[in-house]
Parts: C-alpha cells; structure tokens; sequence
C-alpha cells in the first residue's frame, strides 16, 4: 500500500513537472493604428511619439483631415512628406515579430496627380526581405472633393514574421517624383510573442 501511495505522488509530481516546464504559450495580439487619440498642432511638426502602439515610425507625423482626401476613420492619419519611412517593432527581441495585415492608404500631391505606385518592402525575423507594389489612381480635376478617397490593401500570410516595413512612392507611368507624401490610416496588425 505505501508502495503504491509512493508511487502515485511520484506520478503526480512528474505531472506537475511537465505542465510547468510546458506552460508558456506563445502571445498574439492584433492592434489597429488610427491616430485619432495623438496630439496635433497645426503649426508645428507632428511626429508620432515612439513606440506607438509597439511600433517605431521613421519619417512619419501626424496630419488631420485639411477638406482634400479626408482618413478612412476619424480626423487624423499619419503621412510620410516626401513618400518614404520606416515603421519597424519597437521590441528587438528574436521573439517578437508582427504580421502586416491591412492599411488604408493615398497618394497625396494635390490635384492633377498622377497614378502613384506605392513600393513596399517587408523584413522578416529571417533577415529575408519581401516586396509588393500597389497603385493609387490618377486624380484629375472636375471631380467634387466627396469623390477622393483613401483606397485599402490587405496582406495575406507572406506578410506575417515581419520586424519592419519600409514605403516608397513614385509616378507610376515613369518612375518619377510625386512630390508629395504617402498617407496611412487604420493601420492594422498582429505582434507575436514566441516562447
């Protein structure tokens, strides 16, 4: 009977043993960025505080809505003058990584504006780099206001294991300069958090 007894509390501590050393689970979490609760000046520079949200912004500030192409949600995105930033994950840690997975987005140069063709490039956890291009359209003149709008992307699995994303914008007819900024609003991700 003692042998049995004996026997049983070693199972049991073997148990215990192994749902301790099995316990951690990795964490995800999905966050959408929409600028709204950041402090904006109107006659100053804006940049986003860092991090924001976990993330690190590279040559991006805060705009509100001035009457042309109004954000997909509230009155304020975040804009990139000049067309090219950064944002990376504020935790370095090889555990972390997010996945990109939609943003609403414009071409902002005024009005005539040629179609925009807007690069970007995703760094894996890896070190590998992915690359995808999509196209704001022409905007021409005789439109009402109401008809500019930010347009929205979706990624798919490729885009997950990431730790940064960099953008770059140019005429899409010939390569050249917009000169203008690339807008972002309902920035939305998950951060993963590995054992």
């Amino acid at each position: 009977m003692k042998a049995a007894i004996a026997l049983l509390s070693l199972v049991a501590i073997a148990q215990a043993s192994a749902l301790t050393k099995n316990y951690c689970r990795s964490t995800r979490k999905t966050y959408t960025a929409q600028y709204d609760d950041l402090p904006f000046i109107e006659t100053g520079s804006n940049p986003l505080p860092n991090p924001y949200r976990y993330l690190t912004y590279t040559a991006f500030q805060i705009e509100q809505y001035d009457g042309f192409i109004p954000p997909t949600s509230g009155n304020q995105w975040t804009m990139a003058f000049g067309g090219s930033g950064n944002i990376s994950l504020f935790d370095p840690s090889p555990k972390t990584s997010f996945q990109l997975e939609s943003f609403s987005f414009s071409c902002v140069a005024g009005v005539p504006q040629p179609e925009c063709a807007i690069s970007i490039w995703g760094t894996k956890a890896s070190g590998s780099v992915i690359k995808r291009t999509i196209r704001y359209p022409r905007l021409d003149p005789g439109h009402a206001l109401e008809d500019f709008k930010m347009n929205k992307t979706a990624f798919g699995l490729l885009w997950r294991d990431l730790k940064s994303i960099r953008f770059s914008i140019a005429r899409a007819d010939n390569g050249g300069d917009m000169f203008g900024g690339l807008a972002l609003d309902d920035v939305k991700y998950t951060i993963t958090t590995k054992c």
